[in-house]
């Protein structure tokens, strides 16, 4: 299956990005496919441009499996807490630093996020045979963080979120205070997960059980699953992101 690397730049947050198309083997021209954005596109399809030398393996699981077909997308991150900054609405509620000056990260989700939906869903409509009324959202860690976010607060075009190992921690009352005050309805899939050793920093585990039973008191259906064993690398994500693709509903 063939991969498009495009350079791709976002207006609103200024910044150069690289985004990642892999389309279905035997296309229908009269068929609009489902579409599944990735957040941290880099890491999604090849070990070479993946940020710890490890990827996804989507473009493997998808030519040696029977997968639905669909368009799957992913698009380039920000560098260092630049990242941190576009995947969270929020300001954190703790400084880090991941080998920078330790600062507040945060605030520029929204911002990301109609950087999507209003410059990068309109390209790929004009350029590929999309679905944008069947968009499932992904991502893991901050990418998981974004993705719940975004298909609470933009139910009608990200219809479903995958949410692996999810870094819900760096504005965890935020989040839930968030989703406890939330008036708009979620008919969509979510799909949630975190392993139970995912760091030794941060409280993944403690913090996914908060933002799931938040969903539960708002009556928002979501599959969670506490993964043993479960780490915080795209290893560990490459070895169950098919089986929950094809939970999409």
């Amino acid at each position: 299956m063939n991969v498009i690397v495009k350079p791709f730049h976002l207006p609103l947050l200024n910044r150069d990005a690289k985004l990642y198309v892999m389309l279905p083997e035997h296309l229908d021209i009269d068929t609009a496919y489902p579409l599944i954005f990735f957040h941290d596109g880099q890491n999604v399809f090849f070990d070479r441009d993946a940020s710890f030398g490890v990827s996804w393996g989507i473009k493997e699981i998808y030519e040696q499996n029977a997968m639905p077909k669909a368009v799957i997308v992913g698009l380039s991150c920000a560098n260092g807490l630049n990242r941190l900054d576009e995947y969270n609405p929020f300001i954190a509620s703790k400084s880090v630093s991941f080998g920078e000056t330790p600062r507040l990260t945060g605030g520029k989700g929204d911002a990301y996020l109609h950087d999507i939906i209003d410059t990068v869903l309109p390209y790929l409509k004009e350029h590929y045979p999309v679905d944008l009324n069947n968009i499932t959202i992904a991502g893991s860690s901050m990418g998981g963080h974004i993705s719940l976010y975004a298909t609470l607060t933009y139910p009608k075009v990200f219809k479903n979120a995958l949410c692996l190992s999810n870094a819900f921690w760096i504005s965890e009352e935020a989040m839930v205070n968030y989703i406890k005050n939330l008036r708009k309805k979620h008919k969509g899939f979510i799909y949630m997960d975190t392993g139970d050793n995912e760091s030794d920093d941060f409280d993944y585990l403690k913090a996914n059980n908060r933002v799931y039973e938040a969903l539960n008191q708002k009556q928002i259906e979501a599959t969670y699953r506490i993964i043993p064993g479960g780490i915080h690398h795209e290893s560990d994500w490459n070895k169950r992101i098919k089986d929950i693709i094809l939970m999409i509903k």
